[in-house]
């Protein structure tokens, strides 16, 4: 039986190949094919082999040694879109894994955000503008630790700050803790005048 009885059909795209082919193969049978991993589409994998000619694997008849290695390439291509997003954590255990799996530092801003107006300046003078997050995005996990006034909070997530401003000794708002992934404090900080250049200047010089 011929080696390729394993594909489903040809991509009429041809792609580039790689240098690095991987041997994939049928479940209960011996048949396999080589090649570089593209992309999933759908229930199939777009694989490219050394000649350049792109092919499609049917999922469920791949080895489950196949499967995991795709899932795991999902995952890592998706670890790797969420690291190109800034977005804020409430969950101190959350940012802690992300930094831990993306090498980055946690910066815990304990904010009342909507009621201290220096936390609504320095939200809307720094961490809202795209300076700030940029760099943000590539050196750190965000982490809002929230104490409102008229916004109720999840009894979770309001029983985790309140411990947290405790722990740390939090006594006025905004305060800014830099953190390693392991929630141990490197630095803290508050409010500063200068707008997002000036602050990330600032966080780096805290960092170093």
């Amino acid at each position: 039986m011929k080696k390729h009885a394993l594909l489903l059909s040809a991509v009429s795209l041809i792609l580039p190949a790689t240098l690095d082919a991987r041997t994939w193969k049928e479940a209960g049978s011996e048949r396999t094919v080589d090649g570089d991993y593209v992309r999933t589409d759908g229930e199939q994998v777009v694989i490219v082999q050394a000649s350049g000619h792109p092919l499609k694997l049917p999922m469920a008849k791949l080895s489950d040694d196949d499967k995991k290695f795709v899932e795991d390439q999902a995952a890592a291509k998706t670890a790797a879109a969420n690291a190109d997003v800034f977005k804020w954590e409430t969950d101190l255990e959350v940012a802690k894994k992300r930094a831990k799996d993306e090498k980055k530092k946690i910066l815990a801003d304990f904010t009342g955000s909507d009621w201290c107006g220096w936390c609504i300046k320095l939200k809307q003078e720094v961490f809202d503008q795209p300076e700030f997050q940029e760099y943000a995005k590539k050196n750190l996990i965000m982490l809002e630790l929230d104490f409102p006034h008229e916004k109720k909070l999840p009894a979770k997530e309001k029983e985790q700050n309140d411990k947290l401003a405790e722990e740390f000794k939090v006594e006025g708002f905004p305060t800014v803790l830099l953190m390693n992934s392991m929630g141990k404090e490197i630095s803290r900080t508050g409010y500063q005048e200068g707008g997002p250049a000036n602050y990330v200047e600032h966080v780096k010089t805290l960092l170093k």
